[in-house]
């Protein structure tokens, strides 16, 4: 016999929707109140509803003022919730496509057929694809058999777009901070968004696309996402370095010949470089030694640097230059120091003059 779709709406029981606790004690299992077969009468026309489904104290039998207690729910493969008496004595049929839909606290819309108001204290029991809820008292006030294969859920995804993995991060105020910015696909919904490293942790608020700022520490940092969704809970890690200063410019190369003021090369000569940028505190610096010729070649972040040339017997050179180029060529000249007079040390220096000054007042005599 064919079915025709009509609308009607069932009035809400005026009770309100509690959060429900699992059934305690073997009373309230599924074997003390079995299932009775279900008499399906295909006659009863298919309609829509506008309300959701609510359970009625004291039912008179009428399908326009909700369903008794007692009532046996099942929610069939094609789409049709079916609403049975405690017999099994079939009292609606009702379209979930065409009902109205319905948020959940999970901020899900769904059929308002599949959405349950049920008493205070209720009490639930879920066995293979049956749920029982029973009263206060133990007695069995609802039954929901779901004949749905089970849903295949989008998996949870994360994507943290900034900083990228591996990345090197610049950090010039106290107490460091990095900015973790990205999104998560949850499809059951989510609650909050956590973002944490090895210092702390900060919330991020539960919209999808989130942006905030974590504490770090100078080096190596992991830092994770965690996605509190309504549903299972999802993270991703990102590994960053975290440096402390001002980012270096790219280096450049300065290249030359360390000579005396005769231009005779100085072998073995220090050279270093030292740039006003610095690295978690220190300063960064290239060094060289001198070759046989007098060469160098130094690599060093920074157009402006601070050049030290070192010896052994010369004067050390210490000079500040601003570059212009990548690539630089810089000769360097060092003045020797003054060669003492063998076996003139300061002992025979201060007897000479001791013995000067006595023959000066001799003469004076």
């Amino acid at each position: 016999m064919s079915r025709t779709t009509r609308t009607r709406t069932l009035p809400l029981l005026l009770a309100l929707l509690l959060a429900v606790v699992p059934a305690a004690g073997a009373d309230l299992g599924p074997n003390q109140h079995l299932i009775p077969e279900l008499k399906v009468n295909e006659s009863i026309e298919t309609i829509a509803i506008s309300g959701v489904l609510s359970l009625q104290p004291e039912w008179d039998g009428s399908v326009t003022t909700g369903i008794p207690f007692g009532s046996i729910v099942v929610h069939t493969a094609d789409a049709r919730t079916l609403i049975f008496d405690s017999d099994g004595n079939q009292l609606l049929s009702i379209s979930d496509e065409l009902s109205a839909k319905v948020p959940t606290p999970a901020g899900v819309e769904k059929p308002c057929t599949w959405v349950h108001q049920l008493p205070n204290d209720s009490r639930v029991y879920h066995h293979d694809n049956a749920t029982f809820i029973f009263g206060k008292a133990g007695n069995l006030i609802l039954t929901v058999i779901n004949e749905h294969p089970p849903p295949v859920e989008d998996p949870i995804a994360i994507n943290i777009t900034s900083p990228a993995e591996g990345e090197t991060v610049w950090i010039d105020v106290v107490p460091p901070r990095v900015a973790v910015v990205g999104e998560v696909h949850a499809p059951a919904g989510l609650h909050n968004v956590v973002v944490r490293s090895g210092t702390g942790e900060v919330s991020c608020g539960n919209r999808p696309e989130f942006a905030c700022s974590v504490p770090v520490s100078a080096g190596e940092n992991t830092i994770t996402v965690v996605a509190d969704t309504h549903g299972p809970l999802a993270e991703k890690t990102v590994n960053v370095t975290v440096r402390i200063g001002l980012p270096p410019p790219p280096a450049i190369a300065v290249s030359g010949r360390v000579t005396d003021t005769g231009g005779n090369p100085v072998p073995g000569a220090l050279v270093r470089f030292e740039s006003v940028f610095t690295l978690d505190d220190e300063p960064l610096a290239g060094t060289n030694v001198t070759g046989e010729d007098g060469g160098y070649l130094v690599d060093t972040p920074g157009y402006r640097q601070t050049v030290t040339v070192e010896k052994e017997g010369y004067s050390t050179l210490r000079e500040e230059f601003i570059f212009e180029n990548s690539t630089n060529t810089l000769d360097l000249e060092l003045e020797p120091l003054p060669r003492a007079v063998p076996g003139f040390g300061p002992p025979i220096a201060a007897l000479s003059l001791t013995v000067g000054l006595l023959l000066i007042g001799r003469r004076g005599w």
